[in-house]
């Protein structure tokens, strides 16, 4: 009898143990074992989805992990964001967004959130904005726009998506080395209604991602990069540094984050697995094909950048704050 209730309790501890094993979460040595979900705050079929679907391509092929995107566009970035906020912070739900949703947004208005409400991941891409005229205009420099613009203050405007982005903030801070300069600007919806805006003359100078400039390579010229170096695809468009001020600098930044709290064994396997995606040659190769430009760091540099990009537009949208409440 005494071997029968030894057997029994036996296999009793085998069934919980098994039991146990079944219900455990994911260690940092299974984790993912089951879908990670992308929340978007864009809408499907710009650059950043077909970023996040190359890599989601990546991930499936390479490791068997499906990365579910969902576009949830619209608000300024905010309702996806509060979303991503409110999700189980266990690496399953996370975000491909830009520094400007993740700053700028929430200086401009309450929304719930601000950057460090997110654990950063990773830091993926860098698209350089830059200035583009058509060469009819006579627009040969930065320095001749505003040379024009001041000679003529109704005649030259900029546009760019977006109404409170940082383009638009960017912009107020160039404006201010030329007082004497009047160069308005106009928010568009989009890169594309925006170069079509450029190319039909109603507006002087359009700022986007110069990736957007490249299918009209010959009709659209460059004069100035908001990089810090110049871009590759336009070496002859001197930055805003070499022609204004150190200062002004402005990448449009995409990274990976997440809810805060995410566990670091966690953070640090998304981490391994973006860096390894972008540094693929297949993915580059991809990539170049849509002129998307990787650039990776770690969630802890990536964190940086972002405080960055707060301390940079907190003057801007200081200003423009207080000029609306002073309306």
């Amino acid at each position: 009898m005494f071997e029968t209730v030894k057997r029994r309790l036996a296999t009793a501890a085998a069934c919980l143990l098994a039991l146990c094993c079944m219900a455990a979460p994911a260690t940092a040595e299974t984790f993912p074992d089951r879908p990670i979900t992308l929340i978007m705050p864009f809408g499907a079929g710009n650059a950043p989805d077909t970023l996040a679907r190359i890599l989601g391509e990546y991930l499936q092929n390479k490791h068997g992990i499906t990365l579910l995107v969902t576009s949830k566009a619209g608000g300024s970035g905010i309702p996806a964001m509060v979303e991503l906020s409110r999700a189980r912070p266990d690496g399953y739900t996370i975000s491909l967004t830009s520094a400007n949703v993740l700053t700028v947004v929430p200086q401009v208005k309450p929304c719930g959130f601000t950057y460090e409400s997110f654990t950063p991941i990773a830091q993926i891409s860098e698209f350089t904005m830059g200035w583009g005229v058509l060469p009819a205009s006579g627009i040969a420099s930065l320095a001749d726009l505003m040379e024009k613009a001041k000679a003529a203050p109704d005649k030259y405007s900029l546009g760019s998506p977006g109404a409170l982005t940082a383009q638009r903030f960017f912009h107020m801070q160039l404006m201010k080395h030329f007082p004497d300069s009047n160069v308005p600007y106009v928010a568009y919806n989009g890169g594309g209604e925006l170069v079509t805006a450029l190319l039909g003359g109603h507006i002087s100078v359009a700022y986007t991602p110069v990736a957007n400039f490249l299918p009209h390579k010959d009709a659209i010229r460059v004069i100035a990069v908001s990089s810090a170096k110049r871009d590759a695809y336009y070496p002859d468009a001197p930055t805003f540094v070499e022609q204004v001020d150190k200062n002004l600098v402005f990448d449009s930044v995409y990274g990976i984050v997440g809810p805060r709290r995410i566990p670091a064994d966690r953070v640090e396997r998304l981490q391994e697995l973006f860096k390894e995606a972008l540094a693929d040659p297949g993915v580059q190769a991809k990539l170049q094909q849509v002129y998307i430009r990787p650039s990776y760091l770690p969630g802890a540099e990536f964190g940086k950048v972002l405080k960055q990009y707060s301390d940079f537009f907190a003057a801007p949208i200081r200003q423009y704050k207080e000029e609306k409440g002073a309306q």
